[in-house]
């Protein structure tokens, strides 16, 4: 089974996430949270902490586990694949490129855009953020 973290960083104020434009597959061209794959013996946040690093340089001290999703067997793309989405709050800091992309701390409409197909996945990343900024109390999208 394959396992996979994604992070989503959002500005102190919630007006921005931190989002990479992808140089490669799954989803070139489209932007994404910072993520990568779990290594043996690591947990997820480990892994969140040891991939944001590699990419851009943050140090995270507490991101929060915000869902383990399992892609269905009838997922071609993605079948047999664990993915872990985390989150956390941070300063505005710049972002260099790299090897995975481009790197832009974008809008939150712009993520929180369903219909927005420079997204990655299948609107999953806007559903995700609506279900983090309900849980912590930043915006109620559902009653």
């Amino acid at each position: 089974m394959n396992k996979f973290v994604v992070i989503f960083l959002f500005t102190k104020d919630y007006k921005k996430v931190l989002m990479v434009k992808r140089n490669k597959p799954p989803y070139k061209n489209c932007w994404n949270g910072i993520g990568g794959k779990i290594e043996e013996n690591e947990t997820e946040i480990q892994a969140t902490i040891r991939e944001c690093y590699e990419e851009t340089e943050i140090k995270l001290d507490n991101p929060k586990l915000f869902i383990t999703y399992i892609y269905p067997e009838t997922n071609q793309m993605n079948k047999g694949t664990n993915l872990s989405v985390l989150y956390d709050f941070i300063d505005e800091v710049q972002v260099k490129s790299n090897y995975e992309g481009i790197y832009e701390w974008k809008d939150i409409n712009f993520a929180l855009d369903f219909n927005n197909k420079e997204l990655a996945g299948l609107a999953n990343i806007s559903q995700f953020i609506k279900e983090i900024f309900d849980i912590e109390g930043i915006k109620k999208f559902y009653e």
